[in-house]
């Protein structure tokens, strides 16, 4: 029997780790995903600052107003419509209802404007949008963020000689959706 010396334990220790090596590279696979990155924003709108808006003593002869600016803000998308209703069901139009009982409404026209510019804007039909309003602002955070406004008027003969049937009160709502 032949006594192994250390050299020649070293040179199969070695061999071995080589062997081992070269299966272990042999073997290895992989595998590989890929993740699709997309920054997103939801769509949102706000309309703030709308106000009540009083008429006290309007002018003989001539048409009753008031108005009242508000913001309208949004991101997501360019444009808007609004919609003003009146949200009493059983009024038809924009109306104001006497504080004495059995006596005729009022009847009022609505005005809007995608700004603060003086005048009237564009006569507004109850319940029928308005399209095609550019968004200016991405949030409504004061007052002072207002960018639209609203004109009520009030011809002279629906208003002459009903002083003793009033106060006249209604609502307007104000409905933007995005475009």
């Amino acid at each position: 029997m032949k006594i192994f010396t250390p050299k020649l334990l070293t040179s199969i220790a070695a061999a071995s780790l080589a062997l081992g090596s070269a299966t272990t590279a042999l073997a290895q696979v992989s595998d590989s995903e890929i993740s699709m990155i997309t920054l997103t924003f939801m769509e949102t709108i706000d309309i703030a600052f709308v106000d009540p808006v009083t008429i006290a003593d309007p002018t003989p002869g001539m048409p009753a107003t008031g108005e009242d600016t508000f913001c309208v803000a949004g991101s997501g998308f360019s444009g808007f419509s609004i919609t003003f209703s009146n949200p009493d069901p059983a009024a038809v139009g924009f109306v104001l209802q006497p504080a004495v009982a059995g006596t005729a409404p009022i009847l009022y026209e609505v005005f809007f404007k995608n700004d603060l510019s003086p005048g009237l804007g564009i006569p507004v039909a109850p319940d029928s949008p308005i399209l095609g309003n550019v968004i200016q602002a991405s949030v409504c955070t004061s007052p002072a963020d207002d960018n639209a406004k609203f004109d009520i008027e009030i011809p002279f003969p629906e208003w002459d000689g009903r002083e003793s049937d009033g106060p006249f009160t209604g609502m307007l709502e104000l409905t933007v959706v995005s475009e």
